[in-house]
């Protein structure tokens, strides 16, 4: 079976390299010889290694929340991360490790998907094998839609109901036809996509899962909760972020962890869903420097700062607190709660949304001191919990999403501001640049539309 997994992963990865080989499509192996065809063959491989890699790196390498002095900023790995610090970035390069080449990252997950739906529609789904059978389906869709989601993000514009049946989407490969070219199509369809599938997972998946590499039903409500959100769509963001507590409350209570420790979660917290960690090429929170805007954001009793981040010898402040041992890329209680509480004080349900913010913060403060609440008016709530939002959410590959969103809104739209010794980098709201490139090498073979600055 292992045999299997790197075959099938290793045709997804050559499929969505093919233009650097053309003549590979005339020496293919026949996808039909090494197709799973059992139920156990199917989960076995979706607990390939690949899929606890979430995307989304070169969003996070852009954000602000990091700084750097010309030193730092010239150690980052390569020329390409460097490109994305300063907004200049006008293509992705083609790294050659899957985990770091985003776009095909994404897809080699979205074909092995596929396979394994495909796969199901020719085994009868029984009374005895109902179980194992709906998890692996509800297992696939959630993957299938996560990867849509990590690319949507990506690549094209925020969600708008105005435009969204005009702006460009992503290529939905929903077969396992590695000659099918797909178009991109519209964001309306992405999205539409996107919750067709997680809303069929939630049906699917089992309550609870005892592995923190599998996903159950609060992980797939979690992330159809924040798709919901980046569709602005806050009564069914609040809706899915109440089921997926529904099936899991725990949260870090930080008074009982080691505040420090260089791994306060002792690797993996219970509060994630499921594992996974972000595509990146640099690790911009230990090369640079964590925002000191955002570093002065935590009150002195809040506990975040000192598991989140780790003082130098400089005065300045690396990360060091994801919730798994790379950088955490899923949803968790803490975004759950963050969610439920956005849309409550979007919404006018102000006493609603502090009592979600509130029962995070007092697992976030140090136990016995006050925790200061915002006035209770819309405007002033609703900034209180984008912050809180920002400074629990932070290293986790949304902050870049977050800024898109919020650069629509006068009320929290904002000019990036890089300074790098004598240079000065900015990046002004709804700049194009705030969608990155699609690999050209993907461009050149599929003949798809380019995102254009």
């Amino acid at each position: 079976m292992n045999k299997l997994v790197r075959y099938i992963l290793s045709f997804a990865s050559l499929y969505l390299t093919v233009s650097c080989n053309k003549g590979w499509l005339e020496e293919k192996r026949d996808i039909k010889l090494i197709v799973p065809t059992t139920l156990n063959d199917m989960n076995l491989l979706l607990n390939a290694d690949v899929f606890q890699s979430d995307g989304r790196g070169a969003t996070e390498t852009s954000c602000d929340d990091y700084e750097f002095t010309p030193e730092q900023y010239n150690a980052l790995y390569n020329a390409f991360d460097r490109d994305l610090v300063i907004w200049k970035t006008e293509e992705f390069p083609k790294f050659g490790i899957l985990v770091w080449d985003e776009w095909d990252m994404a897809y080699s997950q979205i074909q092995v998907c596929n396979v394994v739906l495909n796969g199901l529609s020719k085994i009868n789904r029984t009374s005895s094998n109902k179980e194992q059978y709906d998890k692996i389906k509800g297992t696939a869709l959630y993957h299938r839609a996560k990867q849509f989601l990590n690319l949507a993000l990506t690549f094209c514009n925020y969600y708008d109901d105005n435009t969204a049946e005009t702006d460009l989407g992503i290529p939905l490969k929903l077969t396992e036809d590695i000659d099918e070219i797909v178009d991109r199509g519209s964001l309306k369809n992405t999205y539409e996509r996107i919750v067709s599938d997680l809303k069929e997972s939630t049906i699917l998946l089992p309550s609870v899962s005892t592995l923190n590499t599998q996903i159950a039903k609060a992980g797939a409500y979690g992330l159809l909760a924040r798709t919901y959100l980046y569709m602005d769509n806050y009564k069914q963001a609040s809706s899915n972020a109440d089921s997926s507590f529904k099936y899991h409350t725990y949260i870090e209570n930080l008074n009982k962890v080691d505040l420090a420790s260089d791994y306060p979660f002792n690797d993996v917290s219970k509060e994630i869903h499921i594992y996974s960690m972000q595509s990146k090429y640099s690790p911009n929170g230990i090369t640079g420097r964590m925002s000191q805007s955002l570093i002065e954001s935590y009150d002195t009793n809040d506990l975040r700062k000192h598991v989140f981040f780790k003082l130098q010898s400089d005065g300045k402040y690396t990360f060091k607190g994801s919730f798994t041992g790379q950088l955490f890329s899923g949803t968790s209680t803490g975004e759950i709660l963050l969610i439920g509480a956005e849309c409550r004080a979007r919404l006018g349900d102000l006493d609603g949304a502090l009592e979600k913010i509130k029962l995070l913060l007092q697992n976030r403060f140090k136990a016995g001191t006050t925790i200061s609440m915002p006035a209770k008016n819309n405007h002033d709530v609703l900034s209180s919990i984008l912050l809180e939002r920002r400074k629990e959410l932070v290293t986790r590959g949304l902050r870049w999403q977050d800024l898109k969103r919020l650069n629509r809104d006068v009320k929290f739209a904002q000019t990036l501001i890089r300074r790098i010794g004598e240079n000065i980098y900015t990046l002004p709201p709804n700049d194009p640049r705030y969608i990155m490139r699609i690999p050209q090498y993907i461009i050149n073979y599929n003949h798809i539309a380019q995102n254009s600055y």
